[in-house]
């Protein structure tokens, strides 16, 4: 199991009825809960399982729009883990270009976790001064994806 399917797992944990999920795939165990009074889901435990060396995995190249946001506007993040898109399907226009105007509350883009799709909102009211993140792009919940002026 890998960290961005234990992420998917955390987060739809968080909007989830349940305390508690333990998981064991390829002689590996992971186990979460809910904290108790806290806000999300935090690991509990992780037993490792011996396993066969690999070959080490070189470290992903970073995302060439993983730049911080420059300062002066509105920045739009996301507000969860997901994939991110710009458009409500591949062949519709996207929710919103540069240059636009969007209101408070507007849906300007989508954010899809294991087959669920959550709308992403403008915070605040302005001009899309720039898109962050390309369509497809894997990010993580606080991501920075408008700013807005």
């Amino acid at each position: 199991m890998d960290i961005s399917q234990i992420r998917r797992l955390i987060d739809l944990m968080s909007q989830a009825p349940i305390a508690e999920l333990e998981i064991e795939e390829n002689g590996r165990k992971i186990r979460l809960a809910k904290g108790g009074g806290k806000t999300g889901v935090s690991p509990v435990a992780a037993t490792p399982v011996p396993v066969e060396a690999k070959a080490p995995v070189a470290p992903a190249a970073p995302s060439p729009i993983a730049t911080a946001p420059k300062a002066a506007g509105t920045v739009i993040t996301a507000p969860s883990y997901g994939v991110f898109h710009l458009a409500p399907s591949p062949d519709a226009p996207p929710y919103v270009t540069v240059g636009q105007k969007v209101e408070a509350g507007q849906q300007v883009g989508l954010l899809e976790a294991m087959k669920v799709f959550n709308p992403v909102r403008a915070t605040a009211a302005g001009v899309v001064e720039e898109i962050l993140v390309a369509a497809g792009t894997e990010v993580d919940m606080g991501t920075p994806l408008f700013r807005l002026v």
